[in-house]
């Protein structure tokens, strides 16, 4: 089965820390444009509409597009009856309004995935973020009210001047906001971003993010959440399947500017220049060899705690991963653990997974 990815690029501001292809639309006919590009990209997938189980629109900020586009979109998605386990939106809190929860309802979005980073005003500041603490939280409080409780949120953590008493409160706010599944990532700062550019000369507080990331997990462990993936913790049943195929390698359609497709051993990734991509111009095809396969699937794998599954493995591979790689470095120093079934990262190796991937390169 595919899980099928629409990208949509469009923002009100760019954010401070953000990496992914994005931009400030020129003008409205340049938004039509990419939407109309959209309905025919996804035609071209028409004969594959049955093996699509999972749906992700994210962005940029989906729910930035302009109200008439954003119902147009949903609408062309809906009139195919997609018979999905997931329907996923990401959203910006601050654009939210009673019409747009029930427009994601009526439209079959199961699931809402909101951009926060933290409830701190200062944070948000500094993050370029343009909502208040009081908007992500109505944000919220409007998608329950309009049936729609599958709601994750996304926080970051380790930026400049946040302290752990900062983390906690954040972590505070989500626990009586009574929500499914939270995304957390501490702060990388990316060179083509603002706040690498403010910032480049200064140092991340690499202990202190240990600090949080462990508090983290004490803390939703608690509250009876899973932690299924380095970044990513849910009650049961709420960890996200669309998320899981990229994790798992399994199949999946992208759309859209910059958005990347891959099956049949072949990655193929749109422009991530709008005009270039509405030319349907400069697509980048990767053909992956075996060994590509393989070392992906190691790291990509080894990114969720349950780790790589053998058996799978040599069910897909006609071999084990200790025939095809050497990490028994990684056991002896604690990072990773191996049993009969799997190979997973330990706790200690969930803050040092970039060393342990690092030898699937």
């Amino acid at each position: 089965m595919f899980g099928l990815y629409i990208h949509i690029p469009f923002c009100k501001h760019i954010c401070n820390y953000c990496d992914f292809p994005k931009k400030i639309p020129s003008n409205e006919e340049q938004i039509k444009r990419y939407i109309n590009k959209i309905k025919e990209d996804l035609l071209n997938y028409k004969d594959m509409f049955n093996e699509i189980d999972t749906i992700y629109i994210g962005g940029g900020t989906p729910n930035a597009l302009p109200d008439a586009y954003l119902e147009d979109l949903l609408g062309f998605i809906k009139s195919f009856d997609f018979r999905v386990k997931e329907y996923t939106i990401e959203c910006n809190p601050e654009l939210i309004s009673p019409f747009q929860a029930k427009l994601f309802k009526n439209m079959g979005i199961t699931r809402v995935s909101l951009g926060i980073q933290t409830f701190n005003d200062k944070g948000i500041k500094l993050l370029g973020r343009h909502h208040t603490k009081i908007e992500a939280i109505n944000s919220i409080k409007i998608l329950k009210n309009n049936g729609i409780n599958n709601v994750n949120i996304d926080l970051i953590f380790g930026y400049f001047n946040e302290s752990l008493a900062d983390f906690k409160e954040d972590l505070r706010i989500f626990k009586e906001l009574d929500l499914p599944h939270l995304s957390a990532y501490s702060l990388i700062l990316e060179e083509n971003t603002m706040l690498y550019r403010l910032h480049k000369e200064s140092e991340l507080d690499e202990d202190l993010i240990a600090d949080m990331y462990n508090y983290l997990e004490d803390y939703l462990k608690a509250l009876g959440f899973k932690h299924y993936e380095i970044s990513n913790f849910s009650k049961p049943g709420y960890e996200s399947i669309h998320n899981i195929k990229y994790w798992q390698k399994d199949d999946y359609i992208g759309i859209g500017m910059g958005a990347t497709s891959y099956f049949n051993h072949e990655r193929v990734t749109n422009s991530y220049l709008i005009n270039k991509y509405l030319r349907n111009e400069d697509k980048f095809v990767e053909k992956l060899s075996l060994l590509d396969e393989k070392k992906e699937t190691m790291m990509l794998g080894l990114r969720m705690m349950a780790g790589v599954n053998k058996h799978k493995y040599f069910e897909r591979f006609y071999s084990y991963p200790k025939d095809d790689f050497s990490y028994q470095k990684f056991i002896d120093e604690g990072l990773l653990e191996e049993n009969n079934q799997s190979i997973f990262l330990t706790e200690k190796g969930y803050l040092l997974g970039n060393l342990v991937f690092e030898a699937f390169v």
